[in-house]
């Protein structure tokens, strides 16, 4: 079977919405991306929707998706957080990332002012740590709740005991809003669970926050004038995932290139080879040595190589969009090697896309416009007249309007991987041909 390599380029939140300050243009098509346009006319473009149109997802639900796997089987992000950090996940226990927070009680509720991983400050981190130890262990409701430092001023919070992972976030993901009650999910299958679990989870946020506010460390702070640590916020509870690796699922020998420990995570759970480089400060260097890497692992037969970079989207979290079109340029610069193999070599397929679209103005964290993506490379990929790319330009783009479910499968098909629909020869319902199909024996 051919062996035609894939380079799966996602660059964070990627997409954006038409901004004033750029005379409404989004930040990629203000940009100045030589690399990108070469890329968008050498192949096919098209329009990307993670899961639907409108509605926006985070980075691992989108991933998950491009990477050929179905809702059904997501653990919830937590999983992927704590795997990513080398905690496990017990079979049978639900994990939720817990983030120490400065906060304000106001009427006996509880207002977030800031995370403290937001300042970065490596006394925070000691601190935070401390703390850790003081809330480790707590039992309610017949859960048993253990909270382990991963660093950065967060923990993973374990829950022992048959706990539900249906119960909805206390984080309520922006600062000067409050945190909000944990509550069973309305659909959750086993409604008494659910709501035992989120029982349980206010009883030990509100002894955490007691426990925390009189700690010494704590009354240190207030003597000098600083904001206490007073509470842990937690998401995204999740269980221990249970999906195929990447090469049973796609057919496909992969790794994951990218430094953040969700990333890693996703990796790991999804059997794909996670590889970290050296994280540069210079978003172009980084970018470069990421796609070096790439290189690196083709060489050793590597068959799919994934390469994220967060830059565009840490840049439109901060509601910047001239920082966020400098990002993209600084990105494409690093892309010079890729364009001069697909132009003069097809000896392998590239893909660029993002995984949602992260809005560098207004109130959205993320936000659901569809995200403009490319193909080009191998000898099967039909060029279309898109010349530059940016979401305005790619929407006459060859590809038309497709889905996160559609991308392994058109990437299977480029390859020449693709099973042809009807067709069985493994038990499992797989979209690649078997390249070993168990031969029939005939019997003595």
């Amino acid at each position: 079977m051919p062996s035609l390599p894939i380079l799966f380029i996602v660059l964070d939140g990627l997409a954006d919405r038409p901004q004033p300050v750029l005379n409404g243009q989004t930040p990629l098509e203000a940009a100045h991306t030589p690399h990108l346009d070469q890329l968008a006319a050498l192949g096919t473009t098209g329009l990307l929707t993670p899961l639907t149109p409108g509605v926006p997802l985070e980075s691992e639900t989108a991933h998950f998706i491009l990477f050929g796997y179905g809702l059904e089987q997501f653990p919830g992000r937590a999983a992927f957080e704590a795997i990513g950090r080398g905690f496990e996940v017990p079979p049978g226990s639900v994990v939720l990332l817990a983030s120490f927070a400065e906060t304000t009680v106001i009427d006996g509720k509880v207002r977030r002012d800031t995370l403290l991983w937001e300042k970065r400050q490596a006394q925070d981190e000691e601190a935070c740590d401390r703390l850790c130890a003081a809330i480790a262990t707590y039992e309610t409701h017949g859960l048993q709740f253990v909270l382990t430092s991963c660093g950065r001023c967060e923990a993973i919070l374990t829950l022992h005991g048959h706990p539900s992972r249906d119960i909805t976030d206390v984080d309520p993901f922006y600062n000067n809003a409050y945190a909000v009650r944990a509550q069973p999910l309305a659909e959750s299958r086993h409604p008494q669970a659910a709501a035992r679990t989120a029982a349980a989870l206010n009883a030990y946020l509100s002894w955490a926050h007691h426990q925390l506010s009189r700690h010494p460390l704590n009354r240190d702070r207030q003597a000098r004038g600083c904001a206490s640590i007073n509470f842990v916020l937690t998401k995204w509870a999740a269980v221990r995932p249970d999906v195929a690796p990447f090469q049973e699922q796609n057919g496909l020998r992969a790794a994951s290139i990218e430094n953040y420990p969700l990333y890693v995570g996703i990796a790991r759970v999804c059997g794909m080879t996670p590889v970290s480089t050296p994280r540069e400060t210079d978003t172009t260097a980084d970018f470069r040595q990421k796609l070096c890497a790439a290189d690196s692992l083709f060489a050793q037969g590597y068959e799919f190589v994934h390469v994220h970079s967060k830059a565009p989207d840490v840049v439109a979290h901060r509601k910047d969009p001239l920082g966020k079109m400098r990002a993209v340029e600084a990105l494409d610069a690093a892309l010079g090697p890729v364009v001069e193999r697909v132009a003069n070599q097809s000896d392998f397929v590239v893909v660029v896309t993002g995984d949602h679209a992260t809005p560098s103005s207004g109130p959205l964290i993320h936000s659901g416009e569809a995200i403009p993506i490319l193909l080009a490379g191998g000898p099967n990929v039909l060029s279309d007249p898109v010349t530059t790319f940016h979401e305005r330009a790619v929407i006459s783009g060859g590809l038309g309007h497709i889905r996160g479910a559609d991308v392994m499968p058109l990437l299977l098909n480029t390859t020449d991987r693709i099973r042809l629909h009807g067709v069985r020869h493994q038990a499992e319902a797989r979209p690649y041909w078997q390249r070993r199909p168990e031969p029939f024996r005939l019997k003595e």
